[in-house]
């Protein structure tokens, strides 16, 4: 590994547990303007008051909404591809790369792919040459890998998350984001089969904040190495509180309850 690497991911991984807390907010892109994410400035606020490890934004909201942040202990991860809901499901297209990455003083740059499409190939052979890219500049790669694409018949089946994972891991991604599989038994098989760090997307980890914690907890506790959450965090009322409860949770092994007292201590309504 270069040393530029590794500096990077020690940067971008907690010091204290070496998991990842990540907050996506790269969504109007992929979803449209979400309630809770309209007003950028404002969540953005809320969010680094909780003390994530890292934030994942578009390079335009970097430069925009991010400076007054910058002194902050927080690494930045530059997001460099998307699809969209309903135009281009099964393709995460480019916009944007590894100079500015650097440029915009990123410490990760992050990469979607759609498994099990038409496209699958193309987006492959993109996740290898910008794999090749980041490793040179000495920047680690987070890649969102879903088994979404219109020939899988069921994106929660391990076996397909695990081909995911698996696929990122081939291509030398050094963080890769699926989805959860339902239960800790079977996401086991998931963790188990790629040899690289394996991070959580928030969308269908729970209803409630109960249950998400609960979710991850068991993800944790399996060898999950993190998460990268976003609707669930901003979209609630009190984003600050829910950053805090999972800082909790993920770097210092909080108990459910326990993150669930920190999350009320935070101000959690």
């Amino acid at each position: 590994m270069f040393l530029g690497k590794e500096i990077r991911l020690k940067r971008l991984l907690n010091k204290k547990s070496g998991r990842l807390l990540a907050i996506t907010m790269d969504h109007p892109i992929t979803r449209g303007v979400l309630p809770g994410i309209g007003n950028i400035r404002k969540v953005m606020g809320e969010v680094v008051a909780g003390k994530p490890d890292a934030i994942t934004l578009h390079k335009g909201i970097i430069e925009n909404v991010y400076p007054p942040y910058a002194g902050e202990d927080i690494s930045l991860i530059m997001k460099a591809t998307s699809y969209s809901i309903p135009y281009h499901e099964a393709f995460d297209t480019p916009v944007a790369d590894v100079e500015e990455a650097i440029r915009l003083g990123a410490d990760a740059i992050s990469v979607g792919c759609i498994m099990g499409g038409p496209e699958q190939a193309k987006q492959l052979t993109f996740l290898g040459q910008i794999s090749k890219a980041a490793s040179s500049a000495g920047l680690p790669l987070v890649a969102h890998i879903y088994p979404k694409g219109p020939m899988i018949k069921d994106s929660f089946d391990a076996k397909n998350l695990a081909y995911c994972t698996r696929a990122g891991a081939e291509l030398g991604v050094d963080i890769i984001k699926t989805l959860w599989s339902g239960s800790a038994e079977t996401f086991k098989e998931v963790v188990d089969c790629c040899p690289t760090m394996v991070a959580l997307a928030g969308g269908d980890m729970g209803n409630d904040l109960v249950s998400f914690l609960t979710n991850t907890r068991k993800a944790l506790d399996i060898g999950v190495g993190g998460v990268t959450y976003g609707r669930f965090v901003w979209q609630h009322e009190t984003p600050t509180a829910v950053v805090c409860a999972l800082n909790a949770l993920i770097n210092d092994d909080a108990s459910v309850d326990q993150a669930v007292a920190i999350y009320k201590q935070a101000g959690g309504k």
